[in-house]
């Protein structure tokens, strides 16, 4: 009887480490599987993610993105965050970091354009013009923080170039990206917006309007670069990602979400 014990407990002890060792298995394979890290600017989310997906699938590697205004991501890289590649809503954003050496320079190129356009509630959208700004009918105007928020900083020179800077100085609702922005119009905590041509397609009808693009003229040209950093932690891995953000289909998914392919 005991020897049967002995048996069956042997038994048992040697399924449990083939399982063991089977789990180990597995989890040891998907921590193999390598990261390559994009950090992008707030108006690439829904597009970016689309590509992304695509890619995934016949990919051995996975893509982790993360999304903020462009001089917060500048901050992070420069604070030392992994990063492989970077996509800037602003050429500044990226002569810094190609000052600093951090990026590239070889792989440096203007990926996309973008459009900068006055969006306002459903409630204001009858009211709100660019030349109704300094008017009593607008009491809030929502835009990216200005010296992390690209988006923000072209608002800004809209306002310089119209010399209405004081007039509004006292309606402006700073956001952390332009997302944040266009949530601000949604929800009526500001009457109004500035945002890329990109997130006001995503505007909820029911909630806001497009009231329309801004003169091009009124501010720097909205560019977006990308590169390959210089000491990216995966840079063959990201050479093959990057090379497919510039692949027919990504350019299709880019332009399907408004943005100009350069």
């Amino acid at each position: 009887m005991r020897k049967i014990i002995a048996i069956a407990a042997t038994v048992v002890l040697a399924m449990s480490m083939m399982l063991l060792s089977g789990c180990g298995s597995e989890t040891e394979e998907t921590a193999e599987a390598p990261e390559v890290t994009v950090l992008a600017a707030a108006s690439l989310t829904d597009s970016l993610d689309e590509i992304i997906a695509e890619y995934e699938k016949d990919s051995e590697c996975k893509i982790v993105p993360s999304y903020a205004g462009s001089g917060d991501l500048v901050q992070q890289i420069e604070g030392g965050a992994p990063c492989d590649i970077f996509v800037s809503a602003s050429k500044s954003n990226m002569d810094q970091l190609e000052d600093e050496g951090l990026i590239n320079s070889d792989t440096r190129n203007d990926l996309l354009a973008n459009t900068l356009t006055l969006v306002a509630t459903a409630e204001k959208k009858d009211v709100v013009t660019m030349d109704t700004l300094t008017s009593a009918d607008v009491e809030s105007i929502a835009i990216g923080e200005i010296e992390t928020v690209p988006a923000g900083k072209y608002a800004s020179q809209v306002f310089e170039n119209m010399s209405i800077t004081d007039a509004v100085s006292d309606k402006i609702v700073y956001a952390k990206d332009v997302k944040a922005v266009l949530n601000y119009v949604e929800t009526g905590d500001a009457d109004c917006g500035f945002v890329y041509r990109t997130d006001a397609l995503l505007l909820d009808e029911e909630n806001g309007a497009i009231i329309g693009d801004v003169d091009e003229s009124l501010h720097d040209p909205i560019v977006y670069p990308a590169a390959i950093m210089a000491d990216a932690p995966q840079a063959d891995y990201a050479a093959d990602f990057y090379e497919f953000m510039q692949s027919d289909f990504a350019k299709g998914v880019f332009e399907k979400y408004g943005f100009t392919v350069k």
